[in-house]
């Protein structure tokens, strides 16, 4: 994946990570793994400007199909890390599976198992 393609994954984790304007400790170490997972330079500034759920989905969508999947993926994880998913990111990850037409009941599964999976910290 390209350097481009991993600030754009970065920015849409960052978008559902405020999408209900808190800011949980989780979020926060999970956002900073992943930038320096993906090797960005500048930490969360190299993240801005942040996107909202319209935004995310028309950028989704114009990324590769295996960095769409990766995205999908790290957006869920992202929205569970505090053991719940808030209306703002139930919104924003709909937005971004419709876009992918992923089914809700599929994108629904996803995040149950997901949350079965948060253990916490």
């Amino acid at each position: 994946m390209d350097l481009e393609t991993r600030q754009k994954l970065c920015q849409l984790v960052a978008g559902i990570i405020i999408a209900d304007d808190i800011l949980d400790e989780r979020e926060e170490k999970f956002l900073d793994r992943l930038i320096a997972s993906f090797e960005i330079e500048g930490g969360r500034d190299a993240v801005f400007p942040l996107v909202d759920r319209d935004e995310a989905a028309a950028q989704i969508k114009q990324l590769p199909k295996d960095a769409q999947d990766e995205g999908m993926r790290l957006l869920i994880e992202a929205a569970c890390l505090d053991g719940q998913i808030a209306p703002e990111e139930r919104e924003y990850l709909l937005a971004v599976a419709k876009t992918l037409e992923i089914p809700e009941t599929q994108l629904a599964k996803r995040v149950a198992q997901q949350l079965g999976s948060t253990s916490p910290v």
